[in-house]
């Protein structure tokens, strides 16, 4: 068995909601920002049609 880390794709709920366009149902696109001193970083999702749909940050139950 590996040590490697497990990679989780999604935020664990099994609901990937948060990366579909509301409006269109289109897959939106991440893009990483830094979301400003002591915050960390942050993921947007953005339909390329219809612009920002959410962030999140991937890192907040570490904290």
């Amino acid at each position: 068995m590996s040590d490697l880390p497990m990679i989780r794709i999604g935020d664990g709920s099994s609901n990937e909601n948060y990366r579909t366009c509301a409006v269109c149902g289109r897959d939106c696109e991440p893009e990483i920002f830094e979301g400003g001193e002591g915050v960390g970083i942050r993921v947007a999702f953005s339909c390329p049609e219809h612009g920002l749909h959410g962030v999140t940050d991937p890192f907040e139950g570490m904290r």
